[in-house]
């Protein structure tokens, strides 16, 4: 056990400088996701107005590029090898652990950070129904296998606590004051728990075993859920790229603004035109306050009356003396130059986010169904790359689930069943179904493929179907036995 302990602190060690690693460039995705991205670049010096402006400019069109694919994918049954509905899982594993909710977390953080993260562990006041926790990739390192990328060698989780003895900031003969931080090491079989507390030390110093014991599970409790993964088991983020053309149309957007509030209507100038009253004598006049006294500027000086010059839109004349004063405008900025290239900017993000046309509305006008399928295909296509990586992912969640609630027999053929999220009107899937139907297709599997229908509604619908069914030969049936009494006495069944 001294050797495994010491393992785990080597692992420790790994897991921790993995995530530290990763730390900044996790952050800024999550910050750039949430729309706390980076201001456009303004010049020094400049005013407040030009800085609202540059504020104002922000526009997370990010938010709705990862969104887009993780709203078409909701896994709302699980199938096993046989091809029947797994009830007893959905039931006793997706159910309890408000899954239903929770999944789409762990897809928006597979496109985010290319990587999200399922945890299996047993639940000791309920056996039946063990535990699946949605993780951070922000706090949880799986460490590939160096022989086989794609399987997990251990894992290391992080999280801080901020207890009573952190939050009265004294010190106790137990420790040192400062927030609890803890970490644990799970192996194929084993889990390790470590303390530290106050400021975490770099290079993993300071951390002390607390804890260990043996999780049952045979493989670590933790499932990656990876998108775009390389030959090397890498997963690679789908926001990244995204991030420079982000900036790019939030700069367009600050220019936009600019000339709008400053350029965008005709301006008009005055040149070789002197406002400061002057005497005879060419002096500047001094301006008196209401009790007749100089007024004098910070230096002291005097400040010279000003002539009020004439208001464009309430002066229809406007006059100014002197011989040279000459008057001149410079027309407005063609503010669709700025629109067309933002557009194109526009069209351009979308496209490389795999992002429909119609996600932005003034592209959309009068689509067909079949117009709109063809426009979402591409939508589609991503949506279908990213369920074959989370259904493997919840496929072993589930399998692991079953393990940690008893149940000797493992079905590696199960698969998720996913929510028909394509572009189709309501009509058209309901004209589907009863086509199906019609020439002899299994009424179940029909009825899983309405929108909206998981396990327990699909049963309840064969209940409903079958009590249907059974109501009017029950009626017939009395009919029948009534029939002796007039006819005398004499029963003839009809069929």
């Amino acid at each position: 056990m001294a050797d495994a302990a010491a393992l785990a602190r080597d692992y420790l060690d790994v897991g921790l400088a993995r995530l530290q690693e990763q730390a900044a460039a996790w952050d800024e995705r999550e910050q750039y996701h949430r729309g706390e991205q980076r201001l456009p670049y303004a010049p020094p010096g400049v005013s407040d107005e030009y800085l609202e402006l540059r504020e104002q400019s922000l526009a997370n069109f990010l938010g709705l590029a990862m969104a887009a694919p993780v709203q078409r994918m909701r896994a709302e049954g699980l199938r096993d090898g046989t091809g029947q509905m797994d009830n007893d899982t959905w039931t006793n594993v997706w159910q309890p652990n408000k899954l239903d909710d929770r999944q789409a977390i762990v897809y928006t953080q597979m496109l985010v950070h290319g990587r999200g993260i399922w945890s299996v562990s047993r639940n000791p006041k309920r056996t039946d129904r063990p535990k699946v926790r949605v993780e951070s990739s922000r706090r949880v390192w799986i460490e590939p296998n160096p022989e086989d990328p794609f399987e997990s060698l251990f894992a290391v989780k992080t999280f801080t606590v901020d207890d009573a003895r952190s939050r009265s900031q004294l010190w106790t003969p137990g420790g040192q004051s400062g927030a609890l931080h803890v970490a644990y090491v799970y192996t194929d079989t084993s889990w390790f728990r470590f303390e530290q507390r106050g400021s975490v030390a770099a290079g993993g110093a300071g951390w002390e075993p607390k804890g260990s014991g043996d999780h049952g599970l045979g493989e670590v409790p933790f499932v990656p859920s990876d998108a775009n993964v390389d030959a090397d088991g890498v997963p690679h983020s789908a926001i990244a790229p995204l991030i420079p053309q982000q900036d790019a149309l939030n700069t367009i957007r600050f220019n936009t603004l600019l000339a709008m509030q400053f350029s965008a209507y005709r301006q008009r100038g005055v040149s070789g035109y002197d406002p400061v009253v002057r005497d005879a004598a060419g002096n500047p006049v001094p301006k008196r306050d209401k009790n007749g006294e100089i007024v004098l500027d910070d230096n002291g000086q005097p400040v010279p009356a000003i002539r009020q010059m004439g208001r464009i839109g309430v002066d229809r004349l406007l006059v100014f003396p002197g011989s040279d004063t000459k008057m001149w405008d410079i027309p407005e900025s063609n503010l669709a130059n700025y629109i067309s290239v933002y557009s194109d900017f526009l069209t351009t993000f979308f496209s490389t986010g795999q992002v429909p046309p119609q996600y932005m509305l003034s592209r959309m006008s009068n689509l067909s169904g079949d117009a709109l399928a063809g426009a979402e295909s591409t939508l589609q296509a991503l949506v279908r790359d990213l369920k074959d990586a989370a259904g493997e992912a919840i496929e072993t969640v589930n399998r692991l689930a079953n393990r940690a609630r008893g149940l000797q027999a493992e079905d590696y053929s199960a698969e998720v069943v996913w929510a028909d999220a394509e572009a189709r009107s309501f009509s058209q899937t309901i004209d589907a179904i009863t086509k199906l139907i019609s020439v002899g297709f299994p009424r179940r599997s029909a009825f899983e493929m309405i929108p909206g229908a998981t396990p327990p509604k699909v049963e309840g619908w064969m209940e409903q179907a079958r009590e249907e069914a059974l109501d009017p030969m029950l009626e017939q049936f009395t009919r029948e036995l009534d029939a002796p009494a007039a006819t005398g006495g004499v029963w003839t069944p009809t069929r």
